[in-house]
């Protein structure tokens, strides 16, 4: 079943708080893995030499409760460096959304990856679950730059900038407000009307 933006937010709180890591700016990776361990003891990690795992940089596998990950995603993660971060996050939403089967983030998608529709839904989930743990809408301050959220959750700029979109999205729609029109298309409309074509959309421009 689809999951909206807003119950995916309220799922990576709810596993933060279970940490209780809700209101924790940034927490290392390490501490997150820690803490699971302690209120779940049926999860595992385990570090694995990258040769022995030439196709995906994590994974997780449901049977054994467990994430594998490759050495050197295991020390980037330990220095903080965001891909992965965000790699071991994936497979973090993997065991929080309770998803079944052997999953792992690869730079490239496998055939059976594209070709399962559960697996790719899944993988879609954790995409999204992924960085909202890393940066909880609840805790991102109002009016927060690209640049604001990479420094304070160590995000990738790319990552960053989807990230701040979403929660511009939800906090609008919790206001019960529209999303704006992009400034071309204001512009556009706004010449229209100064010729003479009838416009019913507010452009704010009070004429």
């Amino acid at each position: 079943m689809y999951k909206t933006d807003e119950e995916l937010e309220e799922i990576a709180r709810g596993f933060l708080r279970k940490l209780g890591l809700e209101h924790q700016v940034r927490p290392d990776m390490m501490t997150i893995i820690s803490k699971l361990k302690h209120v779940d003891p049926s999860f595992k990690y385990r570090r694995v030499p990258d040769r022995d795992m030439p196709d995906a940089e994590a994974s997780w596998n449901s049977k054994d409760t467990e994430i594998s990950m490759r050495e050197s995603v295991f020390v980037a993660m330990q220095r903080g460096e965001p891909r992965a971060r965000m790699t071991v996050a994936h497979e973090l939403s993997h065991y929080r959304l309770k998803h079944e089967g052997h999953l792992n983030r690869s730079p490239v998608r496998s055939a059976v990856e594209v070709s399962v529709r559960r697996i790719v839904h899944q993988e879609s989930e954790a995409r999204r679950l992924a960085p909202r743990i890393l940066a909880p809408e609840h805790i991102v301050p109002d009016n927060a730059s690209i640049e604001d959220i990479v420094s304070l959750f160590g995000l990738s700029q790319e990552a960053a900038a989807i990230r701040k979109d979403e929660i511009e999205a939800v906090r609008r729609r919790r206001r019960g407000e529209k999303r704006p029109l992009p400034q071309s298309i204001v512009d556009f409309l706004k010449e229209a009307k100064r010729r003479g074509i009838p416009i019913r959309t507010d452009l704010g421009d009070d004429t």
